[in-house]
């Protein structure tokens, strides 16, 4: 079975912990030839169309995609659908139904579990930043707005000052924060919707001395994230399951390959909140382990 996993990008440690998730399926289920391909980063929608495009032909069975972008992906998916191609959507979803199952993380009640422990670190007052990555990224957004719905909901105090999409690399997202603290000093917390926002965040507010003073709640992991959590530079983090999203996936591509596929069309997986008083537990540990 020829399989092609498509992710966004290859700059962050998120696809390297969904790709040890693949290889464990790959051992297990043998007889699999797996091509991993994405773009360097997850604004380069081009790229990862490109990607697909080349990959939309014969002796191909099926293709894992994380899109980049909800709508611009929807005509390139349904092109490799129309031509046989079992087609698998990971961790974002798209506007189309070109595809057999999408395996994710609840994103809205992700975002949710970030507002509901940021507000409660502020005592459901002050001021609040929402920073994004790219506009059109699915999972990213439903972050947003999960977090910004609570927030309206439940702390009314809060006042959410800016919402801004801030690059989808760690560089741009740390250009945009610097920027950001210059023009409000005063914020007293911020929510960072991925990996490589809360970095881009967490190195801007250290720049400006502002670490520990604003209160930083991410998502996703990494060995610098959780250094800042263990510094008291990051409050909280989010922490999906990309190995579990990963090992599903070629299970669901290997069903549809065989003409059984799993019949719960979406399958979500499973979002922790991570501190410093659980962040050492063996179940974190192994969500955030790459081997």
């Amino acid at each position: 079975m020829n399989i092609v996993f498509i992710p966004k990008s290859s700059d962050q440690i998120f696809w390297d912990i969904m790709r040890a998730g693949v290889n464990e399926a790959l051992s297990e289920i043998g007889n699999i030839s797996l091509t991993w391909r994405g773009p360097a980063y997850n604004d380069d929608t081009d790229a990862q169309i490109r990607i697909l495009q080349i990959y939309t032909r014969p002796g191909i069975d099926a293709i894992v995609i994380a899109p980049t972008d909800r709508q611009r992906l929807v005509e390139p998916i349904k092109k490799a659908a129309d031509q046989g191609i079992k087609v698998i959507v990971v961790d974002s979803a798209f506007n189309g139904t070109s595809y057999q199952n999408f395996i994710t993380t609840d994103n809205y009640a992700s975002g949710q579990l970030a507002a509901k422990h940021l507000a409660e670190s502020l005592h459901k007052q002050g001021k609040v930043v929402v920073f994004r990555i790219v506009a059109g990224s699915a999972s990213t957004d439903d972050r947003a707005q999960g977090f910004i719905h609570y927030i309206n909901e439940h702390a009314p105090d809060i006042k959410i000052v800016a919402d801004i999409y801030g690059g989808a690399s760690r560089g741009k997202a740390r250009h945009s924060a610097d920027e950001l603290l210059k023009r409000l000093p005063d914020i007293d917390g911020i929510f960072a919707v991925n990996e490589s926002s809360t970095d881009g965040v967490l190195r801007a507010l250290r720049d400006a001395g502002r670490a520990q003073k604003t209160k930083l709640v991410g998502f996703d992991s990494s060995d610098f994230l959780f250094d800042g959590l263990e510094k008291h530079d990051v409050d909280a983090l989010v922490v999906q399951d990309p190995r579990q999203m990963g090992y599903l996936s070629i299970k669901a591509a290997v069903a549809a390959i065989n003409n059984s596929s799993i019949k719960d069309k979406t399958i979500f997986t499973p979002a922790k909140l991570v501190t410093l008083e659980n962040h050492l537990t063996p179940e974190i540990k192994k969500l955030i382990s790459t081997h």
